[in-house]
């Protein structure tokens, strides 16, 4: 594998850190203390970014945001990923008719990265960041994994250290069919899942940090795996914290490309989070659809 340039390595982290902090501006003391990299690097990489028009220096205040030239890169990139641009206005209508947050991601290498959120959750801990990047770890991504093939099955089970692996090898089989055949996953909300909000939290704010903090999203997505994360059995009349409820969209391979999720429903009975999670399935099979995609066959999971 051809090892990644330091400098553009370097811009990488800097850009992903305006990303999840839109609307900021930043001095270059505070990107590099945020960022990890030392002033005379940051300065360089960011009076590239800056000629480039990627960034923009405040003439008094001395501080940097996000330039014009990455508007052309998101218009570029939005017209390049057709189905995030339809997925977007979707979302909104969800967002507003629910009254909570709605979320689309895609899984990029072994992350789940937040590419647009629309509306406000109901539970202050379920709030999330575009940007930001969570693990995916077992339990977390069963609706990304739950149409794959038992080789990816297998190999998103060994992210797990050995003892977790033996565990989850028998509960996510049923967890899986079960997302399957709704057609979502369901989570509910616990404390585990809200010190994996924290720790998301810090980790925008200091990605200089990024080592040790990448390490403990693991083993707290890990833990969840022995608690009740997934909800298999919902009680129509019972009343829950809904963390999330994710419905997959699908590329014209039949692979999950993205996740649409309400986030964060506060006290909602489990007739609701049926009624939610239908209401977002059939939006997602929609954006499928207009997509050119195709949800492939129970039969081929």
């Amino acid at each position: 594998m051809v090892r990644p340039a330091l400098a553009a390595t370097r811009a990488i982290d800097i850009l992903n850190f305006f990303a999840a902090h839109p609307g900021d501006a930043f001095t270059l003391s505070e990107l590099s203390a945020s960022t990890g990299i030392n002033l005379a690097s940051a300065l360089s990489v960011l009076q590239a970014l800056e000629d480039a028009g990627y960034l923009v220096r405040h003439p008094r205040r001395k501080t940097y945001e996000l330039g014009p030239a990455l508007i052309a890169l998101g218009d570029a990139a939005l017209r390049s990923n057709r189905m995030v641009d339809l997925a977007r206005g979707e979302m909104r209508a969800l967002a507003e008719e629910f009254s909570t947050e709605a979320i689309l991601s895609a899984p990029v290498g072994d992350d789940l990265v937040i590419l647009a959120i629309e509306g406000r959750p109901q539970l202050a801990s379920a709030d999330v960041r575009v940007g930001q990047r969570v693990p995916l770890v077992p339990p977390v991504g069963q609706a990304f994994f739950a149409w794959s093939p038992p080789a990816q099955i297998e190999a998103w089970l060994t992210r797990l250290d050995r003892r977790m692996q033996a565990t989850a090898s028998v509960h996510l089989p049923l967890s899986l069919a079960v997302v399957r055949e709704r057609g979502y996953s369901i989570t509910v909300e616990s404390p585990t899942r809200t010190e994996i909000g924290a720790t998301l939290e810090r980790l925008a704010d200091r990605p200089r940090e990024a080592p040790r903090l990448r390490d403990r999203i693991a083993e707290l997505t890990a833990a969840l795996g022995e608690e009740d994360y997934e909800l298999l059995e919902v009680d129509l009349e019972a009343t829950y914290d809904i963390t999330t409820i994710v419905a997959p969209v699908f590329d014209a391979l039949g692979t999950v490309a993205l996740g649409m999720t309400l986030n964060g429903l506060s006290q909602v009975t489990g007739r609701q989070v049926l009624a939610y999670g239908d209401r977002l399935a059939a939006t997602t099979r929609l954006v499928t659809k207009m997509t050119g995609g195709r949800a492939p066959d129970l039969s081929e999971a």
